[in-house]
């Protein structure tokens, strides 16, 4: 019998980890030791793995489904696996118990924000900006919103061709990257006419329930694939379900998982970067940076990933073992001071 207020004491201070290793050292079920699940689920979900929190959810909703604080950690775990339906009817079911809630309010509005739903999704953070001015996440959704409503003003700016925007180039390389032909024939997307509204192109080019879970099934076969060195397939699987979901962080993190086991460190940063402006960092996204930052020299950079992931959870198996790893990278290059090169060499893995 484990004691849940040692666990929870844990969960407070954000030593995910350790709380992992104790609830898992006293084989803590759902069953056996429902509150003390909830803490192991809610431990998984703060580290970012919401596979393995996903079970112990569905099997502790009989005990808890009337907890509205347990209702949204278990829509926001469907959310980051992509069961957008789910998660709305678990939000719903959160917020018939506890109405006034501001951050049950928020994630509901985000979770519309994915479906397209965007007027329901206004009218929620509104108010939430009324009643909590300084919410800045609310602010921002808001403006989420008014970019994804409004893609027509991107395409009807016309500037002289000599008329140059303080900070912004029209020859900006990047915004040359892809013709519009390319767009086109993308097949992601459908062109949108000029007569459709914003909006409902987006709620459009959201695939039916049917594709979505389709996708996530092909997901968990790329991840089972990078386990079973079939980094390729991984690699193909990812690129299929991209295409279905969209910009969705754990096909990201999938993808570097191959990329990195190909020794293609470049593409993998890369795209480890994406899953953490997609979604948050976490322990491992950040310990991985440390890996590349060091491989380049970056040692700067490397000890604000690895700070960031000792923040994160100080209680992780691997913070010591990186920290002495890079003391002697650190030491390897002689304090060399890192500097940008014209082009960048491939790091070696050492």
């Amino acid at each position: 019998m484990i004691s849940t207020n040692n666990l929870a004491d844990l969960f407070s201070t954000g030593r995910y980890h350790e709380l992992i290793a104790a609830a898992q050292k006293a084989e803590v079920t759902p069953q056996s030791e429902p509150i003390a699940a909830q803490l192991l689920a809610a431990a998984f979900f703060s580290i970012g793995e919401f596979g393995a929190a996903a079970p112990l959810l569905d099997e502790l909703e009989p005990a808890f489904g009337l907890n509205a604080d347990f209702l949204s950690l278990y829509a926001a775990n469907c959310r980051r696996l992509g069961l957008l339906q789910k998660a709305e009817a678990l939000f719903l079911k959160a917020l018939s118990i506890n109405p006034s809630s501001l951050s049950i309010r928020n994630n509901h509005a985000n979770l519309l924000i994915d479906l397209g739903r965007f007027e329901e999704a206004k009218n929620i953070l509104r108010l939430l900006v009324q009643e909590a001015p300084q919410y800045e996440d609310a602010r921002a959704n808001l403006n989420r919103i008014a970019f994804q409503q409004e893609p027509q003003l991107s395409n009807s700016l016309e500037f002289p061709a000599d008329e140059k925007i303080q900070g912004w180039s029209l020859a900006d390389p990047l915004l040359m990257a892809f013709s519009d032909e390319e767009v086109a024939s993308s097949g992601l997307r459908e062109q949108m006419k000029k007569s459709d509204p914003a909006a409902a192109s987006l709620l459009e080019s959201l695939p039916d329930a049917d594709a979505r879970a389709m996708a996530l099934e092909q997901l968990e076969q790329a991840n089972h694939a990078v386990a079973e060195k079939q980094f390729a397939l991984a690699l193909q699987l990812c690129s299929q379900v991209l295409r279905v979901l969209g910009a969705h962080p754990p096909v990201y993190d999938c993808a570097s998982d191959a990329y990195l086991n190909l020794r293609q460190f470049h593409e993998a940063e890369l795209c480890l970067l994406q899953a953490i402006a997609l979604d948050a960092p976490t322990p491992k996204r950040c310990l991985n940076l440390v890996s590349f930052a060091s491989m380049r020299g970056d040692i700067v950079l490397a000890k604000y990933h690895l700070n960031k992931a000792a923040s994160l959870d100080p209680s992780h198996p691997q913070l010591e073992t990186i920290r002495i790893n890079l003391d002697k990278r650190s030491k390897k290059i002689n304090q060399t001071p890192y500097s940008f090169q014209l082009k960048w060499e491939l790091p070696k893995f050492s």
